[in-house]
């Protein structure tokens, strides 16, 4: 469909062209089960929305990103901007939409759309170009990791985890992002653009926490959502430079953890 704009909080918005020992999962970045090998990594952002009908292509393609064998680490964030319109998709949020909000500010660009894919932080476009993506992860593969992150997850109580990483070498001002994905869901959605279509999700993002690099291993905690089965999900974690307009925020290492049960 056509570009429409939509005024949010003084943007314009384009819609829709519109478990190991002791309960402890680790990963290193340098093992095939952890984000960072010889070959390099990609992390693969999608800001998507069960109102948009340009979507489901969409995360369709970051399905198949997630199921590849290679060190590719898929990201769902789902934007609350379409829920407005007549379909409020349940894994939206305002943070999502605040974290593309800062991803167009890095990128100097004027307004957000969906679908949208970023790769590695830097590389941005229409989130359902297959060719595009495919060339920018392997881009993405080529180029080793500059920061080993490796991670540990804890479980800590009925609703939490605690998240234990250490990122050598990271320079200062970055930040390490931790997400909380689950891998596989679906909606029937009855309302709005997608309405009579069952859409399948893969991982997406249910809690998101970003927090400054510590010159030595540090841990955060962060919430599992309540109606999440654990063994549905896992943990992503990744260490981003800061902004560097118009180039994006880059992806520096990353890694991903099993949650503990």
């Amino acid at each position: 469909m056509d570009a429409a704009w939509v005024a949010l909080v003084g943007l314009v918005i384009a819609t829709c062209r519109p478990t190991g020992p002791d309960g402890i999962a680790e990963a290193r970045a340098d093992e095939p089960a952890g984000g960072g090998t010889s070959s390099g990594e990609a992390v693969v952002e999608l800001f998507t929305s069960e109102g948009c009908s340009s979507c489901p292509p969409a995360d369709a393609l970051l399905a198949d990103l997630a199921n590849t064998k290679r060190p590719v680490f898929a990201l769902a964030f789902h934007v609350d901007y379409w829920d407005d319109l007549g379909w409020v998709d349940r894994f939206a949020s305002p943070e999502n939409t605040d974290r593309q909000r800062t991803y167009a500010r890095s990128f100097g660009a004027r307004g957000l759309y969906t679908p949208q894919m970023i790769v590695n932080g830097t590389e941005s476009f229409t989130g359902s170009d297959r060719s595009r993506a495919q060339q920018s992860v392997a881009q993405a593969l080529a180029r080793p990791a500059s920061v080993p992150l490796s991670i540990g997850v804890r479980a800590t109580t009925s609703d939490s985890v605690a998240v234990d990483w250490n990122a050598p070498g990271a320079p200062a001002g970055a930040v390490i992002d931790v997400a909380i994905v689950e891998r596989s869901t679906s909606t029937d959605v009855r309302a709005g653009e997608n309405a009579g279509r069952v859409l399948r999700h893969a991982n997406v993002v249910r809690a998101f926490v970003v927090a400054p690099i510590a010159a030595r291993p540090a841990s955060l905690v962060v919430r599992v959502p309540a109606a999440m089965r654990r063994d549905g999900g896992e943990v992503i974690a990744y260490v981003q430079g800061p902004a560097t307009p118009p180039g994006g925020m880059p992806v520096l290492g990353s890694a991903r953890a099993a949650l503990p049960r």
